[in-house]
């Protein structure tokens, strides 16, 4: 089609997720034509004790699911031996080999447009746009990202958006937004990524704003913003990567108010040692990127100075570094101390200190670039009595719920198309850069299908039916 947004139809982004997708439009696994595989799985199953049983990624996801039925709040392994017979004895139990089989099934065939319904436009950028869709095996939604390769080209962004692809296949994250398939045609690549229905940070303080200016953000919801993004930047660095470009504007809120990163096309492989590139959002940079190659190089470093610069941002809604030119904001970042008068009652102490020790100049000393890493963050007198381990199992409540019905998506209208300009030619060896990109994550298949399992089965809110009990 000439356009991205062609079918697309103007409707309400909380009705569509709630309505799910029609039953007409589904497209149930084949599980009849695999039954013989999936009682030899459910053989070995069944032949398994409780600890190799707990050890099955899946096993564990549907035994949440089934502790919820149950209303067992506690979930872990010694439970799990408690009720190993009374959950195998659940349909739950039956349902692991369907799931196990059907994930390997759907890895061996390359992912493609028809495997989903594409419902309404989420957001806009330079080279696409992104939509609501639907898995029509699981009748789960999705936001697919789908960039026109041309405009790519033209806009010499083609390495950028092989490097996201890259850093998202290479990583599962509650705290980063995840990649659970890739696929292609002539004109466009899409990713398709966790859907994240309450919109960003930036949205979020924009609601505050006043007359007189922007009402704070509660205390206990910017610590658990910045310690959300902690791990998620902690997983792109065992992932290999430096993230650079952290900004209020990148951090998207599910329904739930969960939060995580997302926009990893600025991400720079640093397997292999230090790098000098200057990359980001000015304001955001700290001394050694605005150094670049006259600089000492960095690897994760950068990350952390851009936690304080965003708490700080969060609290306030401006930046520290402040000039009338960039030159001098840039001046600002390599040798001011950050003036915190101005709204002085908006940051406690413990706050200035935490942001002061993220914003180090001298990365040797800033918080987060010792041996330590991310411990370092945890450990900070800021965190002092935080319960990490409770947000880690994604079992903290988000401070704040967005309503999503107060996202500001675009409609079709606004989207418009994305031809292909007229003097650029998309050639061979063009495509011969994106000969890799198809992609299935067969983990987190298997949560989409435990998802699913949640909702009954029942097509309510998203609720598909092929993993209904049988």
């Amino acid at each position: 089609m000439d356009g991205l947004a062609e079918t697309v139809e103007n409707v309400g982004l909380a009705q569509e997720i709630q309505k799910g997708l029609a039953a007409s439009l589904q497209k149930p696994p084949k599980f009849k034509e695999w039954q013989a595989e999936i009682d030899a799985q459910q053989g070995k199953l069944d032949g398994m004790g409780a600890d190799e049983a707990y050890g099955v990624r899946l096993v564990a996801l549907l035994y949440n699911e089934w502790c919820r039925d149950q209303e067992i709040k506690e979930r872990n392994l010694s439970t799990f031996k408690t009720n190993f017979d009374a959950f195998k004895a659940a349909g739950h139990w039956k349902l692991v080999a369907k799931y196990m089989i059907c994930a390997e099934k759907i890895a061996q065939e390359e992912t493609s447009a028809n495997q989903f319904v594409e419902m309404r436009p989420l957001g806009k950028g330079a080279f696409g746009a992104v939509f609501l869709v639907f898995n029509k095996a699981t009748a789960q939604p999705f936001a697919t990202k789908k960039t026109t390769k041309a405009i790519a080209k033209q806009n010499k962004m083609i390495k950028d958006i092989l490097i996201e692809r890259e850093v998202l296949s290479k990583m599962n994250s509650p705290f980063c937004v995840n990649l659970h398939y890739a696929y292609q045609d002539d004109s466009k690549v899409s990713l398709v990524l966790t859907l994240m229905a309450g919109g960003d940070l930036a949205f979020l303080l924009s609601q505050r704003k006043t007359a007189t200016g922007v009402t704070p953000l509660p205390p206990d919801a910017v610590k658990f913003y910045m310690a959300s993004i902690a791990l998620g930047l902690s997983a792109i660095h065992k992932a290999g990567y430096v993230y650079r470009d952290l900004k209020p504007q990148n951090v998207l809120l599910d329904q739930d108010g969960q939060i995580r990163i997302s926009d990893l096309g600025l991400a720079a492989d640093i397997s292999k040692g230090p790098i000098k590139q200057c990359s980001g959002t000015r304001g955001y940079w700290p001394p050694e990127v605005i150094l670049g190659k006259s600089g000492p190089g960095y690897t994760t470093e950068p990350d952390w100075f851009t936690v304080g610069v965003t708490t700080f941002a969060l609290v306030s809604d401006k930046l520290p570094f402040k000039g009338k030119t960039s030159e001098e904001v840039d001046e600002a970042a390599k040798t001011q101390q950050i003036d915190f008068s101005e709204k002085a009652e908006l940051y406690p102490q413990v706050m200035q200190d935490f942001i002061n020790a993220c914003c180090e100049k001298d990365y040797a000393n800033r918080l987060g670039c010792g041996a330590g890493k991310v411990e370092e963050i945890k450990g900070h007198a800021y965190f002092a009595g935080f319960d990490w381990g409770k947000l880690e199992a994604g079992t903290m409540e988000a401070p704040i719920k967005p309503d999503p019905n107060d996202i500001n998506a675009p409609s079709a209208d606004e989207i418009g198309g994305f031809k292909d300009p007229a003097d650029v030619t998309f050639e061979a060896s063009d495509q011969e850069k994106f000969k890799n990109w198809p992609f299935m994550n067969p983990g987190l298949w298997r949560e989409e299908m435990a998802k699913d399992l949640k909702k009954g089965g029942s097509n309510a809110g998203g609720g598909g039916g092929c993993c209904t009990i049988l």
